[in-house]
C-alpha cells in the first residue's frame, strides 16, 4: 500500500470510527485531524455509500455502518466441537481481516466455545455475529451454571476457599485457574482477553472485562438478544477485534510466557478487582495475593486508583514479599500518592530483613 493510499485507508477510517460512535462532530473533526475540505470528507461519505460500507439512518450523524449480522443456536446432545462449529459456521465469514485477526479468532473462538462445551454444564450454546468494515463482534451464551459461580465452587472444594462472585473475577485477571486441571491449563480466558481488543464474560449480574467502557450498556443489548433464544444465561462472552489487527499471537504469548519458561507473568488491575472503592483493606489484598507465588512477575495496575491503604500496602509490598523475595512484584500507572505508600512499606521491609 502507497503512502498516498494509507493516508486515504486512514482518513476513511477515523470517519468511520466517528460514525460509528453517532459523533454529531465527524464531519468537523475529520477536517481538522487531517487538515481536508468538507467537500473531501463528503466525497468520502459519498464513496463508502456506493460501496456499501455505509448507509443512511436516523441516528444523529445520519450513517451507521452496513453490518452482516446472524445467529447459530446448538444442543448439547449434538456431540458439539468447537472446530466443526468454527470452521463450518464461523470462519467463512471472517473476510477481509489481516491474517493476524484470522489467527486471533483461530485460537480464541475455539478457546471459548470449548468452555461452553465442557465448563458449563448447559444444554444449549448460542452465537451471535456481527461484523463492519471495522470490526467482529461475536458473542457466546450457554444456559450452563455459571462461570464465577463454577469457579466459587472449584476454590470451596479445592482450597476451603469461601469465594465471591467478585473473587472468581480476580481470579480469571490473574489466569493460571482452570476447574478441571487434568484437561485443561487455565489459561484460555486470559490469554484471549489480552489477544482481542475488547473482551468481556457476564454472569450472575458479574463482568469480567478489558477494553470495553460501556459495559452496563453493551450487556444490555446482548442478554436481550439472547434472551429470545435461550431459557436462562448461565454464562455470555462478549469478543470485539478490529478487522485490520496486525499484533500477532506469539507477542501476546511471549508476553507472559516465554517458550523457554511457561506461564510466569501475570497483571492484575486494581480498579477492576476492587469494584467498591479503592484499595484499603487488607483482608481485601489477600484475596488478590491469593496463588500469586505460581508467577515469577506481577505487575500490579493502579490505573484509576487514586489512594492505597496502608494495610492494603503493606500486606501486598512488605509481608507477601517477604515470604516470596524471589517473585517481582511491580506497580505500574501508578500516582504519587499510590507510589508513595509503597516507597513507605517497603523501606518497613528493608527494615525487617
Amino acid at each position: 500500500m502507497s503512502f498516498k493510499e494509507e493516508k486515504r485507508e486512514s482518513i476513511k477510517r477515523y470517519l468511520l470510527d466517528k460514525v460509528a460512535a453517532d459523533d454529531s462532530a465527524f464531519i468537523q473533526k475529520t477536517v481538522e485531524n487531517f487538515s481536508i475540505s468538507i467537500t473531501t470528507v463528503k466525497r468520502y461519505l459519498a464513496e463508502c455509500l456506493e460501496d456499501e460500507i455505509l448507509k443512511k439512518s436516523d441516528t444523529v450523524t445520519g450513517f451507521e455502518l452496513v453490518t452482516e449480522q446472524f445467529s447459530r443456536n446448538y444442543e448439547q446432545k449434538e456431540l458439539l466441537t468447537e472446530d466443526r462449529i468454527y470452521f463450518e459456521d464461523i470462519r467463512p465469514h471472517l473476510t477481509h481481516v489481516t491474517n493476524e485477526a484470522l489467527q486471533i479468532w483461530d485460537y480464541v473462538f475455539m478457546e471459548m466455545m470449548n468452555n461452553a462445551i465442557e465448563h458449563s454444564k448447559g444444554t444449549h450454546i448460542s452465537v451471535e455475529f456481527k461484523k463492519n468494515y471495522l470490526f467482529t463482534e461475536i458473542a457466546i451464551a450457554d444456559d450452563g451454571i455459571g462461570i464465577f459461580q463454577n469457579i466459587c465452587n472449584y476454590l470451596t472444594e479445592k482450597f476451603q476457599y469461601r469465594a465471591l462472585y467478585e473473587d472468581a473475577v480476580t481470579e480469571l485477571y490473574k489466569g493460571k485457574l482452570t476447574t478441571n486441571p487434568t484437561c485443561h491449563s487455565g489459561e484460555g480466558v486470559f490469554f484471549s482477553s489480552k489477544m482481542m481488543q475488547n473482551f468481556l464474560i457476564w454472569s450472575d449480574n458479574t463482568i469480567f472485562s478489558t477494553g470495553f467502557l460501556e459495559k452496563d450498556k453493551l450487556v444490555q443489548s446482548h442478554l436481550i438478544s439472547y434472551y429470545t433464544r435461550l431459557q436462562k444465561i448461565g454464562t455470555m462472552v462478549v469478543m470485539r477485534l478490529e478487522n485490520q489487527a496486525a499484533r500477532k499471537i506469539k507477542e501476546v504469548f511471549d508476553m507472559y510466557a516465554p517458550v523457554d519458561e511457561g506461564f510466569v507473568k501475570t497483571v492484575i488491575p486494581i480498579r477492576e478487582v476492587c469494584p467498591y472503592g479503592e484499595p484499603i483493606a487488607r483482608s481485601h489484598a489477600r484475596r488478590i495475593l491469593f496463588r500469586l507465588e505460581k508467577f515469577k512477575e506481577v505487575e500490579l495496575d493502579f490505573t484509576g486508583i487514586e489512594f492505597m491503604g496502608q494495610g492494603f500496602a503493606d500486606e501486598i509490598f512488605r509481608v507477601f514479599q517477604n515470604k516470596h523475595p524471589e517473585l517481582v512484584l511491580k506497580p505500574i500507572h501508578a500516582n504519587e500518592s499510590v507510589l508513595g505508600m509503597v516507597k513507605h512499606v517497603r523501606v518497613n521491609l528493608e527494615q525487617t530483613v
